[in-house]
């Protein structure tokens, strides 16, 4: 079942789909935005795109039974034979159904295709969401299937280690300014003891 933020990130896709109807495969670029703003699970992306195609077809759908409602009203006051009616509706439900197929199928491939992107950019869908006043959150935006940054780990370990006074920089070998002072410190002790000690 889809979520509210899914929903809305359907929503946005939907519409871009719909504002860019005069691109051909649009629904591919309103799949993709509603992907992207999902999130990098490619199977969610997939469920946003597809609804945002179903929420894109809607007017069309609007439309199509508009078109019934008139062609059955003009086929009564004709009175003109119901086999005409019936192919005439036939043929309308049958565009109908392509061009539902059409939409949805390609919005779900924007779909997948938009979560692929916000694997690779996460950044950017942040961004993205704060700009659309979505909310972002940093925890999940990061791809549990990517490995942790190691470096930026040890650096921030080496920061922490140097803050501490005494403790010895492993990655680099060096003693840090805390323990030479601290050493300088017990050396000039030690040396008032011996010569304490000689007297």
């Amino acid at each position: 079942m889809a979520s509210g933020r899914t929903l809305a990130n359907a929503i946005i896709g939907a519409i871009v789909g719909v504002v860019l109807s005069f691109i051909p495969l649009s629904p591919v670029l309103g799949g993709a935005i509603a992907g992207f703003l999902e999130g990098s699970n490619t199977q969610k992306g997939a469920l946003a795109g597809a609804l945002a195609g179903a929420l894109a077809f809607l007017p069309v759908a609007g439309f199509a039974i508009l078109g019934l409602g008139v062609l059955g009203f003009g086929m009564g006051v004709v009175e003109a034979p119901i086999e005409g009616f019936a192919i005439a509706a036939l043929a309308i439900v049958g565009f109908g159904l392509l061009l539902f197929l059409y939409t949805v199928g390609l919005s779900l491939l924007g779909g997948y295709l938009g979560a692929y992107l916000a694997r690779e950019y996460p950044d950017q869908r942040i961004r993205t969401q704060e700009t659309l006043g979505l909310s972002a959150d940093r925890s999940r935006s990061v791809d549990a299937t990517r490995p942790p940054d190691v470096r930026s780990d040890s650096l921030r370990n080496r920061d922490r280690r140097r803050e501490r006074p005494g403790v010895r920089d492993s990655d680099s070998g060096s003693v840090s300014e805390s323990e030479s002072e601290s050493g300088a410190e017990s050396d000039s002790e030690r040396d008032r003891d011996v010569d304490r000690e000689r007297f």
